[in-house]
């Protein structure tokens, strides 16, 4: 059997690219990533650091450049795609096998819009990691980590990147309530000998003393969220509690209502003031007893 190498090798009826299709392509991306470059370069302007807003109108401009390349792409290549004459049944099997992760990550994007479950710039916490919403797109989302253990709410320096898949098997705590103010617990210890009836009172004016400054934030921010979430929370208000641990030291809390970012170093404050007062004290009560033997 003779074989004629002057004959084309025909798997698949494809056509011949036309060199218009490529030139056509070819402008319209690069008029699609200039006028992207200039929109960019106008919504950042001269800030080094971008604010919320600033990072909201980045990412809706890379998701509709991204729509435009796509239903370019599909307009002026259609013809040729439609030259590929695969079985349905192969090509269906294929399909699912090789684009399994792709369409998790559409559904799961899908799931995501449709229950705005959140935007950028909001804090969430998915599968223990904590960190703010960077960017959106439609295979998945970029976070910031957040360290969250210490309660001082500060970035850590590491970028996560999460696929949208993740949202048909995680839950998604959306945080943006405590970007701003927290419920923040303070625990003192102290032995029993340095209690006696002014140490409370004494906590409570130093806490009074750093807290007042933030009190009218504090109380419309609280009652702002209990308008949105229609949930009756906390009083602002500070609250003290005591209790006595395992080993018999006595456990002074304070619940406060503070700035996210300012909460750690204020109970700080508070705790090195109290401390200082409550070994004043002591030894002022020492003192006597001193003098006597």
């Amino acid at each position: 059997m003779d074989f004629d190498f002057n004959t084309p090798f025909k798997i698949f009826p494809i056509q011949t690219i036309e060199i218009q299709e490529i030139v056509n392509t070819i402008l319209i991306l690069i008029t699609l990533f200039i006028l992207r470059y200039f929109l960019i370069r106008t919504v950042k302007g001269k800030s080094e650091i971008l604010d919320t807003s600033q990072r909201r109108w980045l990412n809706r401009i890379n998701n509709i450049m991204t729509v435009f390349i796509l239903f370019s792409l599909i307009f002026i290549w259609a013809p040729q795609l439609q030259s590929f004459a695969l079985s349905v049944t192969a090509f269906s099997v294929a399909f699912v096998i090789t684009t399994k992760e792709l369409l998790m990550c559409l559904t799961g994007g899908f799931l995501r819009a449709s229950v705005q479950s959140f935007d950028v710039g909001d804090w969430i916490q998915i599968d223990g990691i904590t960190g703010e919403v960077m960017r959106i797109n439609a295979m998945g989302f970029v976070i910031e980590e957040i360290e969250v253990t210490d309660q001082t709410y500060q970035f850590t320096g590491r970028t996560i990147s999460v696929p949208n898949s993740k949202f048909l098997s995680s839950n998604v705590t959306n945080l943006k309530f405590l970007k701003h103010y927290i419920y923040y617990n303070m625990m003192i210890y102290i032995k029993p000998c340095s209690y006696n009836d002014t140490t409370l009172d004494i906590l409570k004016n130093i806490t009074e003393k750093y807290y007042a400054p933030h009190r009218s934030l504090s109380v419309r921010y609280n009652r702002i969220i209990e308008r949105k979430t229609a949930v009756d929370f906390s009083d602002p208000e500070p609250q003290f509690f005591m209790s006595v641990n395992h080993e018999c030291h006595i456990l002074l809390t304070v619940r406060l209502f503070l700035p996210t970012l300012q909460a750690a170093s204020i109970a700080s404050h508070i705790t090195a003031d109290f401390l200082n007062a409550v070994y004043n004290n002591q030894n002022k009560s020492d003192t006597p007893h001193q003098a006597l033997n």
